[in-house]
């Protein structure tokens, strides 16, 4: 799909440093995730493409722009068709709209792949992707308190909550 210049499209493991790069970017403000190790490849391949997970890149002239993925949240039957979505947007493109469209994108390929019920895990500190979420549909359906400690960056030591956020197909499930 193309949209003012980016095409969102599968990835490709010679997207693997543009994947890489806006992942580390995520990392170091301390807002993106517990991780603390950028996806490679290998990776991200394993938690995205393998199996019954997607993902997908948005790329302009310069290169991989934005990344989004969505991996199954167990390998159980009864929970086939639950995914958790992530999304990065490099620092560079945030604030003009691609990482709605891309998060638009990723439902609409979500759906497609069978899955009915999306969720997401932010930390209350980034209220970007919360106002992003929250406008495709995404509601908050819990907070969960000092759900892990940061082992890295900024927030080193700190334990921190997490906002857990639901979306529902209306096409499916």
């Amino acid at each position: 799909m193309a949209l003012n210049g980016v095409t969102i499209r599968t990835p490709t493991p010679s997207d693997a440093s543009g994947i890489s790069a806006i992942d580390a970017q995520g990392l170091a403000t301390g807002h993106a995730t517990f991780r603390d190790t950028p996806y490679d490849w290998k990776s991200f391949s394993e938690s995205f493409l393998v199996g019954r997970g997607l993902a997908l890149v948005a790329e302009d002239a310069a290169g991989i722009a934005a990344w989004a993925g969505v991996s199954p949240t167990s390998a159980r039957a009864v929970y086939r068709g639950v995914g958790e979505v992530s999304i990065y947007v490099s620092t560079e493109k945030q604030g003009g709209g691609l990482g709605r469209h891309l998060l638009e994108a990723i439902v609409a390929a979500s759906e497609d792949a069978g899955y009915w019920t999306l969720v997401a895990q932010i930390f209350p500190e980034n209220e970007a992707s919360l106002s992003l979420h929250s406008a495709l549909g995404f509601e908050a359906v819990g907070l969960r308190k000092r759900l892990g400690q940061m082992g890295y960056g900024p927030f080193e030591g700190r334990w921190r909550d997490v906002i857990m956020l639901e979306r529902r197909s209306r096409s499916i499930g």
